[in-house]
């Protein structure tokens, strides 16, 4: 039951770090497998105090 408990811990940390690197236009997938050798709660504070990258613009197409 205690395993459960930590895996339950570790998804939500996962998913609090997905979201955070997604604001800052930072790649998601790599902060979770780093969260996962370290520890989530460490990366994640490293993460919010991190500035935000410049993100890619989306251009809307004019209608003609």
């Amino acid at each position: 039951m205690e395993i459960f408990i930590i895996l339950l811990v570790y998804a939500v940390f996962g998913f609090a770090l997905y979201k955070v690197a997604k604001a800052k236009n930072r790649e998601p997938i790599g902060w979770i497998l780093v969260s996962i050798i370290i520890s989530p709660i460490l990366i994640l504070l490293i993460l919010a105090l991190m500035p935000t990258l410049p993100g890619k613009r989306k251009r809307k197409k004019s209608k003609r």
